[in-house]
């Protein structure tokens, strides 16, 4: 399972593909999708990522493309990453299009800064603007999303099992780590969410 928890980390909208936000002069938010990112950029990506999560794969995702980043810059250099899924589920029966966090993090030595918290306001304002249902993650530790306005709904899980790019199967059990932000009227059904991809 590839869940990971998130780094410590109110924030400006990061508006379109390449465009910045600031906050002072602590970080500056880039919103890149995935098929703009640079060779060079990637592996900075890597980089932070192999601090953050020890043993993390030598490349830029875990097990599969995210649709789009929010990333962190400070000086020049990457110190924060926010991958995101963006797919439909299947809630108990529901249909939400959700936004999936995959991979928030923040390197050592600019945590405690609120960085993390910016990159998840960034991805809601653009998820409440795009209409999307809700903000789905998977967290080892919780604290930083409870603050957010996250709840925990431990419950099965439905996902395509991927390793080292091969589709090896179908996963379906309780999984405690998923947390939700609805982000309308529509209620969160605690029967099994079918992911409908992998888990990101």
């Amino acid at each position: 399972m590839n869940s990971r928890p998130a780094r410590h980390g109110t924030a400006r909208s990061a508006k379109a593909d390449g465009a910045t936000s600031s906050l002072g002069d602590l970080m500056d938010i880039e919103m890149k999708a995935e098929h703009a990112i640079t060779s060079a950029v990637h592996g900075k990506i890597h980089a932070v990522l192999d601090e953050c999560f020890p043993g993390y794969p030598a490349r830029s995702y875990f097990k599969q493309l995210p649709q789009f980043r929010y990333l962190g810059w400070s000086r020049g250099e990457l110190v924060a990453h926010l991958g995101v899924e963006h797919r439909m589920v299947n809630n108990g029966g529901a249909v939400l299009q959700i936004f999936g966090v995959v991979d928030l993090c923040v390197v050592a030595s600019a945590r405690s800064q609120g960085h993390a918290r910016r990159l998840l306001d960034e991805l809601e304002e653009l998820a409440r603007r795009s209409e999307i249902d809700a903000v789905l993650l998977f967290a080892d530790d919780p604290r930083l999303y409870l603050a957010a306005g996250y709840r925990r709904v431990p419950g099965p899980v439905k996902w395509v099992m991927l390793h080292e790019h091969e589709t090896i199967g179908i996963a379906e059990r309780p999984v405690d780590e998923l947390m939700v932000k609805m982000l309308n009227e529509k209620p969160w059904n605690p029967d099994t969410v079918d992911l409908l991809g992998y888990l990101f």
